[in-house]
């Protein structure tokens, strides 16, 4: 669990000891490995007097807390010149004014290789490791688990430590305990500090810059596994802020109710996963490895209030916070958490269709037509226009109502119904020969295309069309587009905020679309598919739909594509004369779960998550297609989707959002059978 400090009152009168510091400057620093470096006396301190400082209470700091690891490196600093902060080390403390560089004295890195739920299997890891020659010991924690811990020898250094490891077949050692070493601690004023833990409060309101991003709340330093891990101790709702739009930006995701689903699953992971590492001192890291933590640069004031009007909620399920796992894109299906990732299989984490709720159903009151191409799509649109606007659908009679000039037909004569000016001195390369060649330029450098009239469409169909572009040119047709939505009287297009940009009341014409083929009549779409409306004197006749049948299409990574060559996956995977690949085992979604690599006269049988990662795929739902190339033979991989695939699509989310769908509907889609809680801040229950 997180540290609750003892604040009760809005401000308290921290007292803290002024010790006696080193005022003269420190020898310089060894640079030579740390094995070889020669461990300095610790000063003794001389006490003084006890001085009392008033320091206000944080907002950032109020419980319940969060420890968030920001780095672990070999001298850190805290580089604003001046800054003052009280630092509190081992019961006392001190005044100390920026800029801040943090040390630890020589001694052994530490590393956790495992965490078990069985102490016999923890055992047989401690015996395993203890045959190889580490100094391996178990070390129990707050949530049931058993840790195996590495110590290093005598100045080794955790990234040696953990290249030993890797090679004796223990791949995942991460940042524990800091051995026996201490954190030295030097600053404008001060002098040197030296303690195992030491806490550094701002004495002002502002925002603490570490390495690169700046944070609220206090710090903690202390040992790590690769250095003086810097930790920030902040409120559980004010680390969110920095969280939510780090993971689901709302500049690419201004959705409110898909906001608000992240800000839940983001809250309930950091409360599943409090005390984690408690171990080293923290509970969660800042990076993707845990969820990305990006300060208050990343603040923004949609997701601040996803974040403020969820306060506390998180997703629950038989009255425990669930393990809300997300990733950024499931093609369209997501996947078991039982299959890719076997020791967080649960019950909520079951594969689920990414589909968005309601249908949308527009275009009845109208027969259906066959398949047409996109020249006839325009002259339909010119038909509903000249309907709504008690005009015989005819090009001259369209073109006289529209423009508001006298017309006749002709590009010429049309052109002069909505007197548009000469446009060729706006082009630069030499111009076509004929008039309506040049009129055609023309609308295509304002990305209004037509193309000349083809064989088997009538002249009067074409300059219909040729209407409907000539009005867009000119103002008097427009058109609007959204996310269709059920609407007050029929449907509604609305914007990616959910706002309404087109009301489309009941006899609206349909005119759906299939990639470059289009026909009328009623159609009934998915929610949230897009649409746009052809308007002309404030009304909108018709509207054009692309039904979307899974709520993460509109991602950047609904596909992707990936070509190596054969030779480069082999160094990769460490099988030479690599000549397949084959997939050998699919999930619910589709995802691979096991593939087999295949060469002369051998074979290896290998998880699909981890033959992803090491190939850098964007996701394990892929094909796989061999090719010859100039340079010798590849693999191709077309896939979907981004990310492990398990819990909730934040595309999708945003998707369902833009259908109308609630953050607490969002997050029932995703996470199987839960119920939302106010969590108490108290023993990681609700």
């Amino acid at each position: 669990m997180s540290p609750r400090w003892p604040f009760a009152s809005p401000a308290f009168s921290l007292v803290i000891l002024v010790v006696g510091c080193r005022s003269t400057v420190p020898p310089p620093r060894a640079t030579a490995p740390a094995a070889a470096v020669t461990p300095r006396p610790v000063p003794t301190p001389t006490p003084a007097p006890a001085v009392a400082i008033e320091v206000p209470l944080r907002d950032d700091t109020q419980p319940p807390v969060i420890r968030v690891l920001l780095q672990s490196e070999t001298a850190p600093t805290l580089p604003e010149p001046g800054r003052r902060f009280a630092a509190v080390c081992d019961d006392h403390g001190t005044i100390v004014r920026g800029p801040l560089t943090a040390t630890l004295t020589p001694g052994a890195a530490a590393l956790q290789v495992g965490a078990f739920g069985d102490a016999g299997n923890a055992r047989s890891a401690i015996v395993r490791l203890q045959a190889l020659g580490f100094a391996a010991e178990a070390r129990a924690s707050g949530d049931g688990l058993v840790r195996v811990v590495v110590a290093g020898t005598s100045g080794e250094t955790a990234e040696q430590l953990q290249a030993r490891l890797l090679v004796q077949g223990f791949p995942d050692a991460r940042t524990a305990a800091g051995g026996n070493r201490r954190v030295v601690l030097q600053g404008e004023g001060a002098g040197e500090l030296v303690c195992d833990l030491l806490r550094l409060v701002p004495l002002d309101p502002l925002p603490v810059q570490v390495g690169g991003k700046s944070v609220r709340g206090e710090l903690l330093l202390r040992a790590g596994g690769a250095g003086v891990a810097v930790i920030n101790v902040v409120s559980l709702e004010t680390y969110l802020r920095g969280v939510v739009p780090a993971e689901m930006g709302p500049r690419a995701f201004p959705a409110l109710e898909a906001l608000k689903a992240q800000a839940v699953a983001a809250r309930t992971y950091a409360v599943a996963h409090l005390g984690e590492y408690a171990d080293a001192g923290y509970d969660i890291c800042d990076s993707q490895l845990c969820q990305v933590y990006g300060g208050v640069d990343m603040e923004q004031p949609l997701s601040d209030r996803a974040v403020a009007e969820t306060a506390g909620e998180i997703a629950v399920y038989r009255g425990k916070p669930i393990d809300a796992m997300y990733h950024s894109t499931c093609g369209g299906h997501t996947e078991d958490a039982a299959a890719v990732f076997p020791e967080r299989a649960a019950p909520y984490l079951k594969g689920v269709p990414c589909r968005t709720e309601g249908v949308v159903v527009v275009g009845e009151a109208s027969p259906r037509s066959d398949w047409f191409l996109s020249l006839e799509r325009l002259a339909r649109v010119g038909d509903a226009l000249a309907s709504v606007l008690g005009v015989p659908a005819r090009p001259a009679a369209l073109a006289g109502k529209l423009g508001g000039h006298p017309a006749h037909d002709g590009a010429a004569g049309l052109v002069a119904a909505f007197g548009l000016p000469d446009s060729t001195p706006l082009g630069h390369d030499a111009a076509p020969a004929g008039y309506e060649q040049r009129l055609l330029a023309t609308l295509a450098t304002f990305r209004l295309p037509l193309p000349e009239r083809p064989a088997g469409i009538s002249r009067a169909r074409w300059e219909l069309a040729l209407v409907v572009r000539l009005g867009q040119l000119a103002g008097a047709v427009r058109t609007a587009s959204g996310f269709l939505v059920p609407g007050p009287t029929g449907a509604r297009l609305v914007n990616e905020k959910g706002e309404p940009v087109q009301e489309l009341p009941a006899g609206t014409q349909a005119c759906e679309r299939r990639g470059e083929a289009w026909r009328t009549g009623p159609t009934a779409v998915p929610a949230g598919s897009p649409g746009t409306a052809w308007c002309a004197a404030d009304v909108c006749p018709l509207v054009e739909v692309e039904p979307k049948a899974e709520a993460d299409g509109a991602s950047a990574w609904s596909w992707w594509s990936r070509e190596l060559s054969r030779d480069e996956i082999g160094r990769r995977l460490a099988f030479p004369s690599l000549e397949e690949v084959t997939v050998t085992r699919r999930g619910v979604s589709g995802r691979a779960l096991a593939v087999t690599l295949r060469g002369p006269g051998a074979s290896r049988d290998m998880a699909a998550y981890a033959f992803r990662r090491a190939l850098e795929l964007p996701d394990t739902l892929f094909v796989v297609q061999r090719r010859a190339t100039p340079q010798g033979e590849a693999l191709r991989f077309l896939g979907r989707g981004w990310g492990h695939g398990v819990g909730m699509c934040q595309n999708g989310a945003f998707g369902k959002a833009l259908a109308g769908s609630s953050y607490r509907q969002v997050l029932a889609s995703y996470y199987t059978g839960v119920e939302i809680a106010h969590w108490n801040g108290a023993g990681g229950q609700p």
